[in-house]
């Protein structure tokens, strides 16, 4: 008994001055001018320690410009020509967390970030891989989940979403019988078009499903987990990758799919991608079937190919290849040529594919042995 009265007279002392070093954190306060302009925030790495009072004094260059930090409820407004406005609040949760313009000041608005660390007091947290913030932050060279109809190994934050539309008109780019004049056709833009609608929902740290539906009643169901991240160190991206599909609407011809994503980054320039996959029971009803082909082969093993090059800062070539390498193989392989532009979440995608599909079983169905068809992706990060 005496012992332990001894013991808890000599914490209290200790208690007592973790208390008051606490206590003087939260008294200190902590100032950090932010200067705010399109489309940056000088500076846009803030580093504090958990338990200080930060006071931010946001001063707004040529427009308005907001500071929001959604993950702490905070939000400020600043106005040029006005004093600074000044955001003050006590750090007390360490983590990492993203701080956004939360007022719309031109087309490189969705770029104006930056990121808020608070540290523990006893020290610098240690990452162990990509977090949230990482999730949120525009990646130059991989800007959006999909090449053309590849996947790439972009991660989706969780409980965020993603959108896709594509479009592929149906008229031929080299025409053929019946086809007109394909500039009084305006390229193929009178004719019918095979439309997609994807959604893509993130699960959890790494992990996102979506569904897919293809206007010829193709619906797709896929799920997709991020190993190992492509901008580490180490610049090397996989995801294992998975995919149920069929036609009218699931209930008929399904056809599962199996694979990975491998990608290698080149700096702020480039990245290219190897992806092999199997797909199931390939040889059913085809958009592109090649006359008079019998196969005794139901099952496809592709490797896709494909890269991604910075051509300018918010603009894309896209290239992809997909040759089956064993089992059904009508028709030609797909092939894609792209060039897209990035304004914020959103990417525009003008295309030219041998192909009118958009999932694994329709590419690895087959493409056009002869004709080329022009077409758009359109997608949208809810982010």
């Amino acid at each position: 008994m005496k012992r332990a009265l001894i013991v808890v007279l000599l914490m209290v002392p200790a208690l007592a001055q973790a208390s008051n070093d606490a206590s003087e954190r939260q008294a200190e306060t902590h100032e950090i001018a932010i200067r705010a302009e399109q489309f940056s925030f000088t500076p846009n790495e803030i580093e504090v320690v958990a338990g200080t009072t930060v006071r931010l004094i946001i001063e707004a260059v040529n427009v308005a410009h907001g500071l929001a930090i959604p993950d702490l409820g905070l939000s400020a407004v600043a106005r040029p020509g006005a004093d600074p406005t000044v955001l003050e609040f006590l750090a007390d949760t360490p983590g990492r967390f993203q701080f956004t313009c939360s007022v719309f000041c031109g087309s490189g608005h969705g770029e104006m970030l930056g990121v808020l660390t608070i540290v523990p007091a006893s020290g610098v947290a240690q990452r162990e891989g990509p977090d949230r913030v990482d999730d949120l932050a525009v990646d130059l060279v991989e800007p959006d989940f999909n090449l053309v109809t590849l996947p790439t190994t972009l991660r989706l934050p969780r409980n965020s979403l993603a959108f896709r539309l594509t479009h592929r008109f149906s008229r031929p780019l080299d025409g053929g019988p019946g086809d007109g004049n394909l500039l009084e056709d305006f390229f193929g833009f009178d004719s019918a078009a095979f439309i997609g609608l994807e959604l893509r929902y993130g699960i959890a740290p790494g992990a996102q499903v979506g569904v897919y539906r293809h206007n010829s009643r193709n619906l797709q169901i896929f799920g997709k987990y991020n190993l190992l991240w492509q901008r580490s160190d180490r610049e090397i991206g996989l995801d294992a990758y998975v995919s149920l599909e069929g036609t009218n609407n699931l209930r008929a011809n399904r056809s599962p799919a199996v694979g990975v994503v491998a990608s290698k980054r080149f700096g702020e320039r480039a990245a290219v991608y190897v992806e092999p996959m199997w797909v199931g029971n390939t040889g059913r009803q085809l958009i592109h079937p090649e006359p008079l082909f019998l196969s005794d082969e139901k099952n496809s093993f592709l490797v896709g190919l494909g890269t991604r090059i910075r051509v300018r800062e918010t603009v894309n070539l896209v290239a992809e290849y997909v040759p089956r390498v064993s089992g059904f193989d009508n028709g030609d392989d797909h092939v894609s040529l792209a060039i897209e532009k990035r304004a914020g979440g959103h990417l525009f995608q003008v295309n030219v594919s041998n192909g009118l599909g958009g999932s694994p079983a329709q590419v690895a169905g087959g493409a056009s042995v002869d004709d080329w068809f022009i077409g758009f992706n359109i997608t949208r990060k809810f982010y």
